[in-house]
């Protein structure tokens, strides 16, 4: 995006051009869908409130399935509608039999530490999210990490491919956030 297009969608953000009335200034949806980079400009607040509202999403959905899951998973069956992260925290280690390998050749995950996130890197909060959700799901074996950006999911899982959005591991980091 251009220097000039950013600025004239910071003065329409500005002036409540792109905020419906009553609503927040961005949706979930849109949230997934646009760059990590134009998330980042919005308030810590937004972002803490969109992590919310994926969350209880993706429990809704996962009790009553979708067209369009927030976590899907593929099965023999088809895809199926998974629960997102529960009591998300940060953390380093693999659990059991289940090993994560970042594919770097696709896009790779930050990892300049930043403070607001505690000091972690974005590399180290989607391998936390990843492993997270594989143990929550019960996924063991060797599953490979990538990084994938605008995409209506935040996180899915096909065979052996767990595919992490990166608006999806922003959202995750601002709930490390304290809010000012």
């Amino acid at each position: 995006m251009t220097w000039w297009a950013l600025v004239a969608w910071g003065f329409l953000a500005a002036c409540g051009e792109n905020t419906p009335a009553g609503g927040p200034a961005l949706s979930l949806e849109k949230a997934l869908l646009s760059s990590s980079e134009m998330l980042e400009y919005e308030s810590l607040h937004l972002r803490q409130l969109l992590w919310e509202e994926l969350l209880s999403q993706a429990q809704e959905q996962a009790c009553q399935p979708s067209l369009q899951p927030l976590f899907p998973t593929f099965t023999s069956a088809g895809f199926v509608a998974k629960e997102g992260p529960s009591q998300w925290s940060p953390c380093l280690e693999a659990p059991g039999a289940l090993s994560l390998k970042l594919d770097e050749r696709r896009e790779a995950f930050s990892d300049i530490p930043r403070e607001e996130w505690r000091g972690l890197s974005e590399r180290d909060i989607a391998r936390c999210l990843a492993l997270h959700l594989l143990s929550q799901w019960h996924i063991q074996g060797e599953v490979s990490l990538q990084k994938v950006a605008k995409s209506p999911y935040a996180a899915a899982y096909v065979e052996g491919s767990l595919r992490l959005n990166s608006a999806f591991v922003l959202l995750a980091a601002s709930s490390l956030e304290s809010a000012p």
